[in-house]
This record gives C-alpha cells, structure tokens and sequence, in this order.
C-alpha cells in the first residue's frame, strides 16, 4: 500500500482544502505533516515548527502526534523528538537521519515526509508562496490583523528576493527557490503541488480532489 502524504502549509487557499483533508485523513489514507499552528485545526501524524520563537511564545503542545526539532535544547525542554539538521541544498536523502533546514518550517515538513517517514507520494497544500494585494496571508485568523501570526512571530518575508550571490538557488533567492533545489533532486518519491494558483510552479500542479 503507498504511503502518501500531505504536507500542509499556512497558504489562504488551505480554507477551501480542510474538510477534504479531515477526510482523507478519517479514511486512513493519508499521513498528514504540520507546521506551526496547523495542529489546531488537523488530526496531524507529524509536526515542526523550525522558527524558536514559535516556541517561546507558545510553550509546549500537547496532541498524539510525532513532534520535531532539529533544536537539541528545544526537544529537552518540551519533550519533543530530535533530528538534527544540516545546511544543504534540497532535502536529505530517503532513510536518512537528518533534514536540511531550508530556511523554513514547510520544506523540513516536506523533508520529514520524504526522507524520515519514507512517502511514496507527497502532496503539497497551502502552499500559495505568495502575498496577493488585499488578502490574508494566511488561512487562519489568530490575531487583530486577519491572517497574521501574533506581533511577536510577524517577520513580513518575502518568498522570492532579489538575487544574490550565494542566495537559495543560482535562479532566485528566497524560500521559493530553496523548493527549487528540491524539485530538481533526484531518487525522491513525486511531489505534487496541490495549491491553486501558487507561485511555486516547480512541482506538478493538480487539484487534491484528483487524490480523494
């Protein structure tokens, strides 16, 4: 049986994908990974949230699901599993040990899915990787600005920055193209966008009803 999994990102599109999500999850046909507060509103297998100060704010969370860090103090202090990360382009090989770290919490989601829980299909979601003029930047309203995080963890990043030498990718700099080296890694299990719309058009891009 293939294992597949869902990697969700914080992406406004998520909105209209969760009851399907709750779904295929209820129907044991997925292993969903989450990232920062993404295990409010799912029954989650995995979870990471990279940035430490999500960590300083919200403390400790409970839920029966596999929790992560690549932080060793971190996963003492809150009970959490380790595994160490490195900085490398792409994601670590299938059966490996580690994660690269990627500058963000959605690519070590991916990676947990395709190296350390071994996938043989990944599903991108929320994963939009783009601000629109007038909208949330996120599907979930935790805060007096609409999609926003709490003023503590507001960074205003951009997904695609100017180049630069030694940036993300020899194309572009930004988490956007951290993605990039992963979709051009080779011996990795496929990896499907299903975000509607995202500025990440280096996977495939199909609906996730096609999957349900």
């Amino acid at each position: 049986m293939n294992r597949v999994g869902i990697v969700i990102g914080t992406g406004p599109s998520l909105a209209n994908d969760i009851e399907l999500i709750r779904q295929l999850k209820a129907d044991d046909r997925v292993i969903l990974f989450g990232i920062n507060n993404t295990f409010s509103d799912f029954k989650l297998d995995a979870w990471i949230a990279c940035d430490p100060a999500w960590h300083d704010l919200y403390g400790r969370i409970g839920g029966d699901f596999d929790k992560w860090h690549w932080s060793s103090a971190i996963c003492k202090k809150y009970d959490y599993r380790y595994i160490e990360g490195r900085w490398v382009n792409g994601v670590s090989p299938v059966g490996a040990d580690w994660i690269s770290l990627n500058h963000g919490s959605g690519p070590q989601a991916l990676n947990l899915a395709t190296s350390i829980y071994c996938c043989d299909l990944v599903l991108l979601v929320g994963h939009d990787m783009t601000y629109r003029p007038g909208q949330r930047r996120h599907y979930f309203d935790i805060s007096d600005i609409p999609g926003e995080y709490p003023q503590a963890l507001r960074k205003w990043s951009h997904f695609e920055k100017p180049k630069r030498e030694g940036g993300a990718h020899p194309d572009g700099d930004g988490i956007l193209y951290n993605y990039k080296w992963i979709a051009e890694q080779k011996d990795l299990p496929p990896i499907i966008n299903c975000t509607p719309g995202s500025a990440m058009t280096w996977f495939p891009i199909r609906p996730l009803a096609d999957f349900a």
